[in-house]
C-alpha cells in the first residue's frame, strides 16, 4: 500500500514536520514502504492465544 506524496506532505504537516520536496520524500520512500509491509505483517497475526499483557491481574492474599 503506497502512501501518496500528498498524503506524506498533509501528514508532515499536520505533526509541523519539515516540508519536504517531492525528491526527497522519493528518498525515504523505501524506508517507509517497508515499515508499512511490517506493520501489515504484524496485522496477519493470530493473537488469538495470546493473553494481554494490559490485562489487570488481582494479587492473591493482600488486603488493600
Amino acid at each position: 500500500m503506497a502512501i501518496p506524496n500528498e498524503t506524506l506532505q498533509a501528514m508532515i504537516q499536520a505533526f509541523h514536520g519539515f516540508e519536504l520536496t517531492d525528491e526527497e520524500l522519493e528518498r525515504m520512500r523505501p524506508e517507509l514502504d517497508n515499515y508499512v509491509r511490517e506493520i501489515e505483517n504484524l496485522r496477519d497475526l493470530d493473537l488469538a492465544d495470546v493473553m494481554s499483557a494490559r490485562l489487570i491481574r488481582a494479587q492473591e492474599g493482600e488486603h488493600i
